[in-house]
């Protein structure tokens, strides 16, 4: 039962990093309304070969996804755990602490 838990808190938290994944790579592929009206995007002057690149880490962690899930299905729970929080981990500790210095600037900054 703990390792359901385990599981599903690391499919959550990957799933939220492809959701920023996916939103990077939207907003970098927007034009933006530059001073004089030209229209200027994030992505002017790049080869076109780096302009799909972006798109390499959410498909990656799609990739991830379905793989655990597939461990899962095969009943080699350890095996998916694994994989899911060999990503997972790193994200955790970042999500904490990005909350954690938000927290502080909000309660102490002037």
């Amino acid at each position: 039962m703990k390792s359901n838990w385990i599981f599903y808190l690391g499919v959550i938290i990957n799933v939220g990093v492809l959701l920023l994944a996916v939103s990077n790579g939207l907003m970098m592929h927007k034009n933006f309304d530059g001073i004089d009206g030209k229209s200027i995007s994030p992505m002017e002057g790049m080869p076109l070969w780096s302009q799909y690149m972006i798109w390499v880490i959410p498909i990656a962690l799609i990739l991830l996804i379905i793989t655990a899930f597939w461990l899962r299905s095969k009943g080699k729970m350890m095996g998916a755990n694994i994989l899911l929080w060999i990503t997972g981990l790193p994200m955790l500790v970042m999500f904490i602490l990005w909350g954690g210095l938000a927290l502080l600037f909000i309660l102490f900054g002037k």
